[in-house]
């Protein structure tokens, strides 16, 4: 599953950049010579370089943001928090469903403030279709209060629209574990789902009383403090 990562969803694309690059040497030797090729007709495309040097650009000057640095100062601060939840042991089967709100910046700061606050005690994913005009840098502004003030992280996951078929935000969807690969996505896997603009805790209360999943629907209300 793709967890709620905060910061690696800005630089997602700057790691598969950098696993593409000729000096690395990691695939088999079979798969090794076709590889360099393709990594070396990407090099030569005039629109991929001006992709990569604009994105470049961009990820240098978020680093470089004051701004940007107080927000990872602000998340370095919450890690000893998760690390020690973290530890607390492995989940209930019972809980092991999977919790995504699938949300748009559309919908405005205070209606995503509100979403990621309710999201946190239940452990909810937060969905975006993408980034800002394709902009890190528009992105992380846009989140980075939200993201310090709930404590809850975004992830930037297109396919998983396409996977469980949303169309409209918000969308609530409690789904079965599934592989977390992309290219493994095949075909949904069993959830429940409420569209509309209505609480976590009513869409988790309409799962308990008549979704499929209802066993986890009910632990995540429990979880969440609600019996």
């Amino acid at each position: 599953m793709l967890r709620a990562m905060i910061l690696p969803i800005f630089f997602f694309s700057f790691s598969v950049l950098e696993m593409a690059s000729p000096q690395e040497n990691a695939c088999p030797a079979r798969l090794q010579e076709d590889t360099m090729k393709v990594v070396e007709t990407m090099q030569k495309d005039k629109n991929f370089q001006s992709f990569l040097a604009d994105s470049l650009r961009q990820k240098d000057a978020v680093l470089r943001d004051k701004g940007f640095e107080d927000f990872v100062t602000a998340l370095q601060a919450q890690a000893p928090l998760q690390s020690s939840q973290s530890e607390q042991g492995p989940r209930d089967k019972i809980t092991s469903g999977e919790l995504y709100i699938f949300v748009s910046f559309s919908m405005g700061e205070k209606a995503l403030l509100n979403l990621a606050q309710s999201a946190k005690p239940y452990g909810a994913t937060l969905v975006l279709r993408g980034f800002i005009d394709g902009s890190y840098a528009k992105t992380v502004q846009a989140l980075q209060d939200i993201i310090i003030k709930s404590g809850q992280g975004f992830i930037i996951d297109p396919e998983l629209f396409s996977l469980f078929s949303v169309t409209a935000v918000p969308t609530y969807v409690l789904a079965k574990p599934f592989q977390p690969h992309a290219q493994m996505r095949i075909q949904s896997p069993l959830h429940d789902r409420l569209q509309g603009h209505v609480s976590l805790s009513y869409a988790l209360e309409t799962f308990a009383q008549s979704g499929d999943l209802w066993e986890e629907a009910q632990a995540l209300l429990n979880k969440g403090g609600i019996k």
